[in-house]
């Protein structure tokens, strides 16, 4: 019904929502079949549907946010979103300009600043990754959220394949200090200081 509407009436909005409605029902066959693994891990069946879903759902959100920010070319939480979508899909220099519009948004800027270090560094572009990293750890004013752990974790990452291990055990070391349990922080503290030594 809402497709019909938005030929119709020539409404994107319809449609947006014909999307979203969409996107919620294959999450919703996903944790079904996500319980289903659950019960039973060795259902090789629903080891299939769920590769399925995943491969539909990513398809089903990739399409829509590309249509939301065509149709909303000012709406920054849709660019963001977009973003969002294309990383998942190793689509990183079509990211990068997304982000960097998103973060003009005072709610997404250091998640966009976050995922714009992030492109850099699947791109091997480590230097640049660090310095996205670094601002955006110097704008946020929370320092001991998981924000700001993952923003600190990223820098790390960075630094390491930068070559700078030194930068990354320190930095690595201080998110131990605070949250011992963050990721696999413990073993790279443990790899690094073996490396280094």
């Amino acid at each position: 019904m809402l497709e019909d509407a938005c030929k119709k009436r020539q409404d994107f909005s319809f449609k947006e929502r014909a999307g979203l409605i969409h996107i919620g029902q294959i999450k919703r066959k996903l944790r079904d079949i996500e319980d289903a693994l659950a019960a039973n891990p060795d259902d090789s069946i629903a080891k299939s549907q769920q590769s399925g879903l995943m491969s539909q759902l990513n398809k089903a959100e990739l399409e829509h946010y590309m249509l939301c920010v065509k149709n909303y070319p000012t709406d920054l939480k849709a660019k963001f979103e977009y973003g969002v979508r294309l990383i998942h899909n190793k689509r990183y220099d079509e990211a990068i300009p997304l982000f960097q519009e998103a973060q003009k948004d005072p709610r997404n800027k250091i998640s966009a600043m976050d995922k714009i270090g992030l492109c850099f560094f699947m791109k091997g572009w480590f230097a640049d990754a660090i310095d996205i990293f670094s601002q955006a750890i110097d704008s946020y004013e929370i320092k001991d959220d998981d924000t700001a752990k993952e923003l600190r974790y990223n820098l790390a990452r960075a630094c390491e394949e930068q070559g700078d291990k030194a930068k990354a055990l320190d930095i690595f070391r201080k998110i131990a200090q605070a949250d011992f349990a963050y990721k696999d922080v413990s073993q790279r503290v443990d790899r690094l200081r073996k490396e280094i030594k």
